[in-house]
């Protein structure tokens, strides 16, 4: 919930945002729901590998809308800060 809060507070700031900003387009709404319900499943899921699949699916959603993210550059992050896989 912490995290949520987090990362809700920084997006607001960043993109300047409300809380009452809407979104006007179907596909955006569409892919924000597609990536709060993958952030879902991964804070209950019960494996780090499913949480791990969970968020790259979010990111894929959000990355739809921004075009920016790639799952490739989400794995050279974690690969590189963390000892995954080693």
């Amino acid at each position: 919930d912490a995290l949520r809060e987090a990362l809700a507070a920084a997006a607001s700031a960043r993109a300047g945002l409300s809380a009452e900003a809407g979104l006007t387009r179907p596909r955006h709404r569409a892919a924000l729901t597609e990536a709060a319900t993958w952030l879902d499943e991964a804070v209950a899921a019960p494996l780090p590998e499913l949480a791990s699949e969970a968020l790259r699916a979010s990111v894929r959603a959000l990355g739809r809308l921004t075009g920016r993210v790639g799952v490739e550059d989400v794995l050279d992050v974690v690969f590189g800060d963390f000892c995954i896989g080693k």
